[in-house]
C-alpha cells in the first residue's frame, strides 16, 4: 500500500512502528500533500485531524480511503459533505497507536475497510462515532478523578499513580498516562464529551488546565 500521512511528528513516529515496512509511507507536514492530489495513494491518514478547524477538501482527494483522528470530534463532523473518499476515524492520540488493537469509528461503514485493515495487519475495534471513542473516554475520566483526588490533597501524584498500578495492574498511573497522552488532549476531549452529553457527570477538574 502507498500511504500518505500528516500530523505531529510524535504521532507519526508511533504510527510507523505499527506499519509493516513493505508499505510505502510518505509523510507530509504543513499541508505539503496539497501538491499531490492525484489519488496516487491507497490510504491517507491525518493523525491530528480533530485538532484542525476544518479538513481541507483536497485532503480527501489523496486516496480512496481516508483515516482521520476522531477523538475530540466525530467522523461525521469532520468529513462534512465530502464524497471524494471513504472516511473513517481512528484513535491516534499519543500512546494509543502503540496498542495492538486500533479503535476505529465510522459515520458509514464500508466493506472496503476490511481489505485496508487486513493489508495493514491491524486488529481493529469498531466503536460508535462519538466524541471520546471508548478507551479515551474511560481513561480520561479516571485521570480527571485523579485530579480531583490530588486537588483535595487525598494523596500525592506519585501515591495516586502507585495505588492505581498496584490496584488495577495498569502499566501506568493516571498522571503518568496524562504525561504520555498530553494534558491538553485530555482536557479538550473531556470538554467535547461534556458538550455532547451534558450533566455534572462530566465536570472537569479545574486543576487539569494548570498542567498544560
Amino acid at each position: 500500500m502507498k500511504i500518505a500521512v500528516t500530523g505531529e511528528e510524535k504521532r507519526i513516529t508511533e504510527l510507523r512502528k505499527g506499519i509493516n515496512t513493505s508499505h510505502q509511507v510518505e509523510v507530509f507536514y504543513e499541508g505539503g500533500w496539497n501538491e499531490k492530489i492525484n489519488k496516487n495513494f491507497d490510504l491517507a491518514i491525518d493523525l491530528n485531524a480533530d485538532d484542525r478547524n476544518s479538513i481541507h477538501p483536497n485532503f480527501f482527494l489523496l486516496a480512496p480511503f481516508t483515516l482521520l483522528c476522531a477523538v475530540k470530534k466525530t467522523v461525521q463532523e469532520m468529513k462534512g459533505a465530502n464524497k471524494q473518499s471513504i472516511v473513517a476515524g481512528i484513535n491516534s492520540l499519543p500512546f494509543f497507536l502503540s496498542r495492538d488493537l486500533k479503535e476505529i469509528s465510522f459515520s458509514e461503514e464500508n466493506p472496503g475497510w476490511i481489505n485496508v485493515f487486513k493489508a495493514l495487519e491491524w486488529k481493529t475495534l469498531h466503536v460508535k462515532d462519538m466524541a471520546g471513542m471508548v478507551s479515551p473516554r474511560i481513561l480520561f475520566m479516571i485521570i480527571n478523578e485523579a485530579c480531583f483526588e490530588f486537588e483535595e490533597q487525598t494523596a500525592s501524584r506519585d501515591d495516586i499513580d502507585a495505588g492505581m498500578k498496584l490496584g488495577t495492574a495498569y502499566p501506568f498511573g493516571p498522571f503518568q498516562f496524562a504525561e504520555l497522552i498530553g494534558w491538553k488532549n485530555i482536557f479538550e476531549t473531556l470538554i467535547k464529551i461534556a458538550e455532547s452529553n451534558g450533566g455534572s457527570r462530566y465536570q472537569i477538574s479545574p486543576l487539569m488546565k494548570t498542567f498544560f
